[in-house]
């Protein structure tokens, strides 16, 4: 009986042999936390200059080395160490288990991002090559959520700066408007006094004279009403030059989507994207085209 349960076969040499390298692996890792403790130490020690050459003489390191070693237990060894003295934190317990080759992977992570990466992927499981994909994928995931939120935070501030140019558009449109105003109430006002005395010129002939000349000249009146033409005219133009902005807007932000749709169709079907690059150069072509004499002498056709 005994010896049945104390057989030496191929697989039970295996599981022991794959149990030291797991935990010689750890080793690996935790030895060199407490590596780049101490060289972080020493560099702290040493004089300015005498660096280089303290790593050759005392322990056979290059500087990239030293490096590397210092990187690791600034960004892994509070919390390793910290699992070595007893924690039982999940998210620390988790980098515990790593290897050195992983934890020197993981450094392409953002600090933030690691432990849970750590917690959502079973890389006690990859290979060293699966989890460098594993680590690019996740930083470009990480890389396109800040470019859409740039993008989005960008998109609310021409939003605001549109809102303030149209505001601005409407208190001069209302300026404007008071303005003319103004100007319809004092050409009112020019022509009132000056009908009154010329009634005062039909009822007393002989003072005509006196009474012409104390009256607004025609002369004025007709400067305050082409002032008042002026007015309105501007006043008019107004809100198309503002609807003008909006749509040269729009039509720049239009654009701008469809050059990221061709993009994006380009990676999955070329042909296609070529088809509709075509297509919509044909349509600005013909808008330019529309633009060149006024009134537009081209159509737009399906």
């Amino acid at each position: 009986m005994n010896n049945v349960v104390n057989e030496r076969t191929p697989l039970v040499i295996a599981a022991e042999i794959n149990m030291l390298k797991d935990h010689t692996h750890k080793t690996v890792l935790i030895n060199s936390v407490e590596i780049g403790r101490r060289l972080t130490e020493a560099k702290a020690l040493l004089n300015h200059g005498e660096w280089g050459q303290w790593l050759k003489e005392s322990v056979n390191y290059s500087q990239s080395t030293a490096t590397r070693l210092m990187q690791i237990y600034k960004e892994y060894g509070p919390k390793l160490l910290d699992v070595s003295e007893g924690n039982n934190s999940s998210n620390y317990a988790a980098l515990h288990n790593l290897t050195y080759t992983q934890a020197l992977i993981l450094l392409g992570l953002p600090e933030e991002e690691r432990e849970k990466f750590v917690e959502d992927n079973a890389i006690e499981n990859m290979s060293t090559r699966e989890l460098q994909q594993t680590v690019s994928e996740k930083n470009q995931a990480i890389e396109d959520r800040n470019q859409a939120q740039a993008e989005k935070s960008q998109a609310i501030e021409e939003k605001e700066s549109l809102k303030k140019e149209l505001d601005g558009k409407d208190r001069e449109i209302a300026r404007l408007s008071n303005q003319t105003q103004d100007l319809e109430k004092q050409v009112d006002d020019f022509k009132l006094k000056y009908q009154k005395e010329l009634d005062k010129v039909a009822e007393k002939q002989p003072a005509l004279k006196e009474i012409t000349e104390a009256a607004p000249s025609a002369e004025k009146i007709s400067e305050l009403e082409e002032q008042l033409k002026t007015a309105q005219a501007k006043n008019s133009s107004i809100p198309y030059d503002a609807q003008f902005s909006i749509h040269r807007e729009n039509i720049r932000k239009t654009f701008e989507e469809l050059l990221r749709s061709l993009t994006a169709l380009d990676k999955i079907d070329p042909k296609q994207k070529e088809i509709n690059r075509a297509a919509a150069q044909e349509m600005l072509q013909n808008m330019v085209n529309m633009l060149k004499e006024w009134p537009p002498a081209i159509k737009f056709t399906n």
